[in-house]
């Protein structure tokens, strides 16, 4: 019965969750896109909020009321947010585990309708969640996991990866460590190369050891982690001088000798998942709303909007396959470079006869595969791209989940003086551009836009212009997160003459053609959006640019 001082009992007592024959214990946790409004929101967070200093069952309402209230009535819970949070995050604690789920359950949802709002309590909610992830109960685990995903996918990218550092690096469970570097690698990929080596302070200062400590960790699944933080790194022009900035000789000389392993072989094989990570990567139990997540991370669903192998059925892979596969990536790893070279001929061989096979382990091929991409072999460089432009038509539905590693070595292949390497390394970015989503591409081409090699960014550049026309009225926000900070960069790069500063006349070139397809496709839009980023002068460059296509 609702407590006495609200306003019309009658009508409240339907807010409030409804009795079940069922005990609490067994009622199913209900999907928050099926949790039903509120008649007076103002009201029911009083009773919910009294209700988690009740009893197990009461403390369960209540939560369900904190969660209906984050999906209709926002506005009611922003300002008595920070007394919310902590109240879910003593329930987080609760030793009942019907109680201890839902309120995990609730910080998902907390972060998905809340999204930045959640950011002033970012470093105890995910302390909290990631120290509960070293429970043995595994359906906690896998509740924790699916909100951690909300979390990186909706709060500020930097404030994420901060709380995650702080949470769970260290901690000594392995299991905590474990899962802080696989979300890690979410939010780097995230954010790219350009702003982890920025050098703003507490990113590139935190990651750089951070991923060191994990590539030296007990763990096998957190050092593949740390490793493969690494590799998306090393495009970087200044990767081996933050490395010598950040870390102590004795630890730098281990993490250089990982750094050319990665170069040379690749990451090496992922260690087989867990039950709780392959529930990620189905993407099962994600709490996003559709279309919200846009393309994010990567991977840590490794589903993608280009990708429909999620509606299909898995290809079983017998253990002949297994062995073929196993032996495939010992020859593309090979010291010989004819023995790297026939298995790259192999991987073609497997695309055209077997290429669901080759989709449903395509990262642990890839990571073979894309180190033979810049192949220090000129004959095996160059084998191996012209093998990913055949296959790319091929593998499309797969490519979502290795796309940002592949964009990256391939771009590299832009800055070569071998004139039939740098237009086959052309021909596959055009390739990607016909035959994978161009939502997805935005990222990766940015980013290699912005940290790449001074010969590679006229042409990414000239890409990114070519997508903003295909994707941009589709996918707005993915323009205003990907697009828009690279031309406030390159901008911001200008001389007062409007050149480049280490640019030529393609780079120049290349910036005017991105600006005008983005006002094209924005309009004024661009100019408000540019106001409140740039500086007068630049924001007269980019005015300059546009009244003089």
């Amino acid at each position: 019965m609702a407590p006495s001082h609200l306003p019309n009992d009658r009508s409240f007592k339907s807010d409030s969750v409804e009795s079940s024959p069922l005990s609490s214990s067994m009622r199913p946790v209900t999907e928050a896109s099926d949790l039903k409004p509120l008649n007076n929101p103002e009201a029911a967070l009083k009773d919910a909020q009294q209700k988690l200093a009740q009893d197990w069952e009461n403390k369960c309402d209540g939560i369900n009321i904190i969660r209906r209230l984050c999906v209709h009535n926002p506005e009611v819970l922003t300002p008595h947010l920070h007394s919310v949070i902590l109240a879910i995050l003593a329930e987080v604690k609760n030793l009942r585990s019907q109680v201890s789920r839902l309120a995990i359950t609730c910080l998902g949802d907390m972060f998905t309708y809340l999204r930045r709002s959640m950011d002033a309590d970012l470093d105890n909610t995910t302390k909290v969640l990631l120290h509960k992830n070293a429970e043995s109960n595994g359906f906690i685990r896998d509740d924790v996991e699916k909100a951690l995903v909300s979390m990186i996918e909706c709060v500020t990218p930097q404030r994420a990866l901060l709380a995650l550092i702080s949470g769970g690096a260290s901690h000594k469970s392995i299991a905590v460590r474990k899962t802080t570097s696989y979300f890690l690698v979410g939010i780097v990929e995230r954010m790219g190369p350009g702003r982890i080596l920025s050098g703003i302070k507490d990113v590139t200062d935190r990651v750089i050891p951070t991923a060191a400590q994990f590539v030296l960790d007990s763990s096998p699944e957190t050092r593949y982690n740390g490793r493969k933080i690494l590799s998306m790194l090393m495009s970087h022009q200044d990767f081996d001088k933050m490395l010598a900035k950040h870390l102590p000789q004795n630890t730098l000389r281990n993490i250089k000798d990982v750094v050319d392993t990665v170069r040379l072989k690749g990451l090496g094989d992922a260690p087989s998942e867990s039950p709780s990570a392959k529930n990620r990567r189905s993407g099962q139990g994600s709490r996003s709303r559709s279309g919200s997540a846009g393309s994010s991370v990567t991977d840590l669903a490794q589903s993608t909007p280009s990708s429909s192998s999620s509606k299909k059925r898995p290809v079983k892979v017998d253990e002949q396959t297994q062995e073929e596969i196993k032996e495939m990536n010992n020859m593309l790893s090979a010291g010989d470079w004819k023995e790297r070279y026939d298995g790259i001929r192999r991987l073609l061989e497997m695309c055209e006869t077997s290429s669901g096979k080759v989709g449903a382990n395509i990262v642990k091929i890839f990571d073979r595969f894309v180190p033979r991409l810049q192949d220090s072999n000129s004959k095996v460089n160059l084998y191996a791209l012209q093998v990913m432009l055949q296959i790319t038509p091929v593998l499309r539905d797969h490519l979502g989940a290795v796309i940002s590693l592949v964009i990256q070595t391939v771009a590299s292949n832009l800055s070569s003086k071998n004139k039939e390497i740098y237009s086959t390394a052309m021909d596959i970015l055009d390739t990607f551009m016909e035959h994978l989503d161009g939502a997805i591409l935005l990222q990766p081409f940015a980013n290699q836009a912005q940290a790449g090699n001074a010969r590679v960014k006229p042409d990414m550049i000239e890409k990114i212009a070519y997508l903003v026309t295909r994707v941009s009225q589709r996918k707005s926000k993915q323009v205003t997160l990907h697009v828009l900070p690279l031309v406030w960069h390159l901008l911001g790069a200008t001389t007062g003459s409007g050149a480049v500063h280490g640019g030529s006349g393609s780079m120049r070139s290349a910036t005017s053609k991105l600006v005008n397809s983005l006002y094209q496709q924005m309009g004024q839009a661009l100019l408000d959006q540019a106001s409140a980023n740039l500086s007068p002068r630049n924001l007269q460059v980019l005015q300059d640019i546009i009244d003089n296509p």
